[in-house]
């Protein structure tokens, strides 16, 4: 997977570097903005699958974005930087019913906090006018995402003694991460655009020597590599310049 986005990564900047038709007249023309929008995870980092090790019993969130933008020089491309900050909670009703599953005649209650993921990307995107004042904008971008792993804490109780604890503590680590979106900008003035988007964001994280501590003393270390695929969604405004 890493190996193939990388390779439509190249070809990509490939063609972005020899691509030497279809002039913009309003090209070189910077831009810069901030957007909001829903963080909907897909696959395995939705999964509540307690035998799937890649399980990430994540919910939908939010993410934020802060990104610039410039139009190349008699090109229909352009590049692009893009700070991003996802906020997903972790689904506790599903880690419930997992704990329930081993031992059903326990009652627990589950805290966790949130994933949490901030990514730093570049990339390039292409120009496709649909009128005087709108364009839609594919892109592309790849760069690193610093992930933090939730920490959650678990409380068995049974006739109401609490008789069993473990907390499973918060991991981070640094991974690649990866970008495809569909965006649509329309010019309110000069200076101002409505910015929305579609996109596709992965990563690889693996966070190891992960510690489970337990109320009788015992703990246990070990690695957890979930599947980090989202369906994200978002609108803001961008300052042309």
């Amino acid at each position: 997977m890493k190996k193939t986005i990388f390779l439509v990564y190249c070809l990509l900047l490939g063609f972005l570097a020899f691509s030497q038709e279809s002039p913009v007249p309003n090209g070189e023309r910077s831009y810069f903005g901030i957007s909001v929008g829903s963080s909907i995870p897909l696959k395995d980092f939705k999964s509540t699958d307690g035998n799937n090790p890649t399980t990430g019993f994540a919910k939908s969130g939010k993410k934020y974005d802060f990104f610039w933008g410039k139009d190349l020089k008699n090109h229909d491309w352009g590049i692009t930087g893009l700070l991003r900050l996802h906020d997903n909670p972790i689904d506790e009703s599903a880690l419930i019913s997992v704990a329930k599953t081993a031992y059903p005649s326990y009652e627990y209650n589950i805290s966790a906090k949130d994933w949490k993921l901030y990514t730093l990307m570049v990339g390039a995107y292409y120009r496709i006018p649909v009128s005087k004042k709108m364009t839609i904008m594919p892109k592309a971008m790849i760069g690193l995402a610093y992930i933090y792993s939730p920490e959650i804490n678990v409380v068995g109780e049974n006739n109401l003694a609490n008789i069993a604890t473990s907390i499973t503590e918060t991991s981070h680590t640094i991974t690649p991460s990866y970008l495809f979106s569909i965006g649509l900008k329309s010019n309110l003035t000069k200076r101002i655009a409505l910015i929305s988007n579609f996109d596709f964001l992965g990563a690889f994280p693996t966070f190891n020597d992960v510690k489970t501590a337990y109320g009788n003393g015992t703990s246990i270390t070990r690695t957890k590599s979930p599947s980090f695929l989202t369906f994200n969604y978002g609108i803001g405004f961008g300052y042309k310049f």
